[in-house]
């Protein structure tokens, strides 16, 4: 019976080690163009502007997020203390 173990596997093709990643339409709304970079007051108000009527996906998702993490647990704690104190009479 031969030793499988006495020599190494063969070495993998590149082509194996390949990941495809099927594409997908960016749909979401893109932002207008920037004016002329002459103008730098310009571009700042329009930066401004921009921004601060745009909902802020990243920082609403954050905050659900970190609602989660630290809420549940807490609101559990909660449930669990009120129980304790309720029948521990």
């Amino acid at each position: 019976m031969p030793n499988d173990f006495a020599r190494l596997p063969e070495r993998p093709r590149a082509d194996d080690l390949v990941v495809e990643v099927p594409a997908f339409e960016d749909d979401r709304p893109q932002p207008e163009p920037a004016p002329p970079a002459a103008a730098p007051e310009l571009v700042a108000a329009t930066e401004f502007a921009r921004t601060s009527h745009a909902p802020a996906t990243i920082r609403r998702t954050q905050v659900r997020a970190a609602v989660w993490i630290a809420g549940v647990p807490i609101a559990a704690l909660v449930v669990i203390a009120v129980v304790q104190v309720l029948f521990a009479r």
